[in-house]
C-alpha cells in the first residue's frame, strides 16, 4: 500500500507501506530497525522525541516506513518514494542528508539498516 498516511496529532504519527506483521503475513523474510529521533539534530533543537521504524524485505526493498514525532508527516514524501521505488536501505543510504534537518533521520536508519551506521541504534 504506496498510500502514505499521517494522523495529525502531537506527535505526529506518518507511515506508507507494510507493518511488520502484515509483511510477515504475505510471506516476507522481514528485518526492522528502529531508529531513535534523539540521535537527530534537528529533532534535539525541537526538543521532540519519536522514532522512525524500517520494514524492509531481508536483503531486498523496504516494504515499510513508520514514524512517529514532531513534523514525521514531512519525511512522508521521501517514504513514500522509497517505497513505491522498492528501494533497498543501500540505496537510500549513499544519498546524503542536509545537516541539521529531521530528513537526516530517514538517512541514518537506512544506513543503520545496510550495516553502516553513524550512532549507536537500538
Amino acid at each position: 500500500d504506496g498510500v502514505p498516511r499521517v494522523t495529525y496529532s502531537e506527535p505526529e504519527v506518518a507511515s506508507v507501506g507494510l507493518t511488520t506483521a502484515s509483511a510477515k503475513a504475505k510471506g516476507h523474510d522481514v528485518v526492522e530497525l528502529n531508529y531513535d529521533l534523539a540521535g537527530n539534530g534537528k529533532a534535539n533543537i525541537l526538543k521532540t522525541a519519536g522514532s522512525v521504524k524500517l520494514v524492509a524485505q531481508k536483503n531486498g526493498p523496504i516494504l515499510g516506513v513508520h514514524m512517529v514525532g514532531s513534523r514525521v508527516g514531512e519525511l512522508l514524501a521521501e517514504a513514500q518514494l522509497i517505497f513505491n521505488w522498492e528501494a533497498d536501505a543501500a540505496d537510500v543510504a549513499q544519498h546524503i542528508h542536509a545537516h541539521p534537518t529531521l530528513s537526516e533521520a530517514m538517512g541514518e536508519a537506512h544506513l543503520a539498516l545496510a550495516g553502516k551506521p553513524l550512532h549507536a541504534h537500538g
